[in-house]
């Protein structure tokens, strides 16, 4: 009796739990063929663990019994939710999903894209997945209208030097945008410690309906980066990514002359080389590619990633480490990183979930100091002396041995450049630079009654900055070729050390009410407050004197100088904030929507602290009109117009404060001196943004928009001259105004879309023109030469001026220009005869275009990017144009074309001419480069299941691979940015392999 009890209960517990759960299996199929979809997710609606299809798109799932439908997606294809059967045949069908694609904008919980009412775009994680670039803003280029990203070097721990929306707002403040990481505004520091792999989406706000939510730090736009996070009922997934590579320097235009060009230069200015030089080359052939000696052509970069993520009903997860070492492309130069990520987002019931997204970086880099400044002429630079060397130096030492020549050890110093190895001395230095970076969130979204999301939010965004600076000395000597060095400076033991720890606390705090009537009226109301800490402090100090190499502490120095040595800042800023934003449609045709901002900083006077900032938009949806819906090859078509301010505060701390400093010694005691002359009328820099722009798609294959825009800064932030008699040269101010005017064009087609096949093209560009349109007191024009920059009404902010070159007189063989009234002079006089040349270093013209093709499982994809009108300097052509020194440095090959002789026509003085700095050497710098070019391999599914894997992908990859420039173009790299560029450390052409592996 007792075990028929026992039997009973069992059957009636088994009749139980199958009543709480049943078993249902299915096949998913694309509609276009029938074929099976191999790795569509299925997960249920309601309770229950997902899953993915197996290689014949079957799947099979145990859910909840109170579990009704399903949830089915795949690549490229619509998302359907359907009634659970068991048995059921799922039909997906090819999507173009952009509109639908929900996206973050501001402080809600989101929006449809082709809801949303301002001018943006997004940048999928597809453009990032492969990139070999250190930081994600360099895989940004080209692919967002209005966007300018350019790179000044190639240095593997910098960071693209310029960055902008739709032009330069500001002459003095930060023309960067507002980095907004899930949520949290977020510094530089994060560029080169967010694994690209861990970025879903990028999207970039660029007028003021779309920014002004952000108010005083917005003038410039908004990047919010979306990253990668698990999903609730999803089935745990392990993502293992491997990549090596290579580096090399981009196309240098600059030809050096060889040992044989040399000489007979040196022979037609009437300078011949020595005989034993001569016999060097004609006998021994010596004849060194400085280029290729001091720059590598193969820096090794590897990178290891891991990532797993997944979620159960209440929780949802995504864990990655990422390990990145990129070699740079001379001595004391290179980057190793390690990142670890995580998302955890927990549904502690049904009003409350609490989540957290962390982002721990650690790098340790090497930056060449002489190499990094770029403005600059040192000859311990390895890039100087890659151009200066005489090229018959041998890298080697050697020594002549009856009548041939034997080689030795690497040379340390150089017998006809008289100097040392500018790669072996950098090396002397033994000390490191790293930093610690955390980027942390919390936050706590409460759901109280239907429609109202109320959501508290902490942030920190922090960095640890360390700087050891060991230089060790190296005593003078006698070189195997007899000669003696002089190292100079190198001959000095020095350390130091400098440290800064900053950090922001981000408090925001948002409620959030959504509503419908009659399934018409759609209205969303958000208000919000915000307070924003930062803290800094830094401090450096060095010693010199150190005993030996053995000994270099700090305190076995023996001499210190407390003026320039030792150092200490420490600085506080605050921003408080309330906000409030209201968006309305009506049938999905008419949007509006409007927002608002009080912003108080810290940073300007008190009776200047506060102000408001605000943007109204509307939109028409013309596709959903009933007089459209018969026309259905029209897939999109809206309109929208905007107006709104925002503001800008990126000046330095404590500006409007009067200040004293410290000055030199007296009598061997402390003195103070005037510091920075006090404005309380410093206030905010104000931007108006206009915007104007339509959207559309047609035929399933076509889609585009563009927008026209206008932007006036008000009451610009700026340093201004003062009278001498005032006791100070300058101070910060509010000086004037400035407009840009533009428009912004995107235009793309998917030329075929099937099961096999897809091609897509794109392309974008914008045209900014930027103008000053007031300047302080009335003036018309501010020069300052010192630093190149030349502010007139009416005319381009980045604006060049120069004396303008006129030639070379034949007869003499002079140098010619022209005056400011045009007439030809042979005096050069650049404060009386400079004038404007009509030519920006910011190119008005910037844009990008590219190709996707994809057959079965092999993919094709390139990227281009393109600046059209842009100028510079080229200060490292005229440096190697200088026949006056050729005696002491290599000359490029242009100089053969001296002049020597009455009656020569050239461009090239005769060779006691000093090269000045006028329009000879303004050049047009203009390119069109393929940023990334991608070629993948996925194996099939059918195959690589069986091994228990869901995913196998091969790839190569390789960046800035092609650079096309006018003719005229001499320089290094086109991309760089800057009035002028001497000898810059080169951008880098990449090449990777890489592997990634799912379970």
């Amino acid at each position: 009796m007792k075990k028929l009890f026992l039997m009973l209960c069992g059957l009636l517990m088994v009749a139980v739990v199958s009543a709480q759960t049943r078993t249902v299996s299915g096949t998913v199929v694309a509609a276009a063929d029938n074929e099976p979809l191999i790795g569509a997710t299925v997960v249920p609606v309601g309770g229950g663990s997902g899953t993915a299809t197996d290689i014949d798109g079957k799947f099979h799932i145990t859910v909840p019994g109170s579990v009704k439908e399903v949830k089915v997606s795949y690549v490229g294809m619509k998302t359907v939710t359907l009634p659970l059967t068991d048995g059921m045949v799922v039909k997906l069908e090819m999507s173009d999903n952009r509109l639908d694609e929900v996206i973050v904008t501001g402080y809600g919980t989101g929006k449809k894209l082709g809801s949303a009412v301002g001018s943006l775009n997004v940048v999928n994680e597809d453009v990032f997945a492969n990139s070999p670039a250190p930081n994600f803003v360099d895989a940004l280029q080209g692919q967002v209208p209005g966007l300018s990203i350019f790179s000044n070097t190639g240095e593997p721990s910098a960071t693209p030097a310029n960055i902008r929306i739709r032009g330069v707002n500001s002459l003095d403040a930060s023309n960067t945008p507002l980095f907004i990481l899930d949520g949290a505004p977020v510094t530089s520091s994060v560029f080169t410690t967010l694994s690209m792999n861990d970025i879903e989406s990028v999207t970039v706000l660029k007028d003021a309906v779309s920014t002004a939510i952000y108010g005083s730090r917005a003038a410039n736009g908004v990047i919010v980066i979306t990253s990668k996070k698990g999903k609730f009922g999803q089935k745990a997934k392990v993502t293992v990514r491997a990549n090596v590579g290579w580096s090399s320097p981009v196309e240098n235009k600059i030809k050096m002359m060889n040992s044989q060009q040399y000489i007979e230069f040196r022979d037609k200015i009437n300078q011949p080389v020595t005989a034993e030089v001569r016999e060097l080359v004609e006998k021994y052939g010596i004849s060194t590619d400085w280029q290729k000696e001091m720059i590598k052509d193969n820096a090794m970069t590897y990178s290891l990633e891991g990532q797993v993520s997944g979620g159960s009903d209440n929780l949802s997860y995504t864990i990655s480490l990422n390990h990145y070492d990129q070699d740079g492309l001379i001595a004391s130069s290179g980057m190793r990183r390690e990142s670890l990520r995580a998302s955890l987002e927990s549904k502690v019931n049904n009003w409350l979930r609490i989540g957290f997204q962390g982002n721990l970086g650690y790098r340790e880099y090497e930056t060449n100091s002489a190499a990094a400044a770029a403005g600059t002429f040192y000859t311990n630079n390895p890039i100087v002396q890659s151009y200066m060397m005489m090229p018959y130096d041998s890298p080697y030492y050697y020594t002549i041995e009856n009548g041939d020549i034997v080689y030795g050890d690497k040379a340390v110093w150089y017998k006809y450049t008289g100097d040392g190895d500018a790669n072996w001395l950098t090396k002397l230095n033994k000390g490191k630079r790293s930093s610690v970076t955390a980027n942390l969130l919390l936050s706590e979204v409460i759901t109280p009654i239907k429609g109202l999301t109320i959501r508290s939010q902490q942030a920190l965004d922090a960095y640890d900055y360390r700087n050891s600076s060991i230089w060790t000395a190296v005593d003078n000597f006698v070189t195997p070729m007899g000669d003696v060095t002089d190292f100079g400076q190198y001959t000095t033991r020095q350390r130091g050390e400098s440290f800064e720890r900053y950090y922001s606390f981000v408090y925001t705090n948002t409620a959030e009410y959504r509503f419908s009537i009659n399934n018409l009226h759609n209205i969303s109301v958000l208000a919000g407050q915000e307070s924003i800490i930062n803290k800094s402090n830094q401090f450096n100090v060095a010693t010199t004197g150190q005993p030996n190499n053995s000994q270099m502490l700090l305190t076995n120095g023996t001499d210190i100088d407390l003026k320039n040595n030792v150092g200490q800042e420490i600085e506080e800023t605050t921003i408080n904030s309330y906000f409030f934003n209201a968006s309305y449609d009506f049938d999905n045709r008419y949007f509006l929507d409007f927002s608002i901002r009080r912003d108080g900083s810290s940073k300007f006077a008190p009776d200047h602290r506060w102000s408001t900032f605000w943007s109204a938009g509307v939109m028409w949806n013309a596709k959903s009109e009933s007089f459209l819906q018969p026309y259905t090859w029209i897939d999109d078509l809206k309109f929208r117009v905007n107006y709104g301010t925002t503001g800008n505060s990126g000046i330095g701390n404590y500006k409007y404060f009067g200040t004293i400093g410290s000055g030199n010694l007296y009598n061997g005691g402390n003195t103070l001196i005037l510091g920075q002359a006090p404005n309380y009328d410093l206030k905010w820099e104000t931007v108006r943004s206009f915007d104007v722009g339509f959207s559309f798609g047609f035929l399933d294959k076509l889609y585009g928009s563009a927008d026209f825009y206008v932007k006036n800064t008000e009451d610009m932030l700026m340093e201004i001259p003062y009278s001498f008699t005032t006791g100070y040269d300058s101070g910060s101010g509010n000086i004037g105004s400035m407009r840009n005017t533009g428009v912004d064009v995107e235009l793309g087609a998917h030329i075929i879309k099937t099961r096999d096949w897809y091609w897509g093209v794109r392309v974008n560009f914008n045209y900014n023109k930027n103008e000053i349109t007031g300047l302080f007191n009335g003036k018309q024009f501010y020069s300052m030469p010192d630093y190149g920059l030349y502010y007139e009404i009416g005319k381009d902010a980045n604006q060049l001026r120069t004396v303008m070159y006129a030639g070379v007189d034949p007869r003499d063989g002079q140098q010619m220009w022209y005056d400011k009234d045009g007439n030809l002079t042979k005096e050069f006089n650049r404060e009386r005869d400079a004038v404007s040349t009509g030519k920006s270093f910011i190119a008005p013209w910037t844009g990008g275009f590219g190709t996707n093709l994809r057959w079965r499982n092999i993919s094709l994809s390139a990227d281009f990017n393109w600046a059209a009108e842009k100028y510079i300097f080229n200060w490292a052509h005229q440096m190697v144009s200088a026949a006056y020194r050729a005696t002491s440095t290599n000359q490029c090959v242009d100089m053969l074309n001296v002049w020597t002789k009455p009656g020569d026509i050239t461009d090239i003085p005769n060779a006691d001419q000093q090269p000045q700095a006028d329009s000879r050497y303004l050049e047009n710098s203009s390119f069109v480069r393929m940023k990334n070019l991608t070629l993948q391999y996925d194996f099939e599914k059918k195959l690589i299941n069986k091994l228990g894997v869901q995913g196998l992908a091969l790839h190569f990859t390789g960046r800035n691979l092609l650079t096309f420039t006018p003719s005229g173009y001499t320089g290094t790299d086109p991309e760089y940015e800057n009035n002028g560029v001497r000898f810059s450390y080169p951008n880098t052409r990449q090449y990777e392999f890489g592997l990634e592996v799912t379970f």
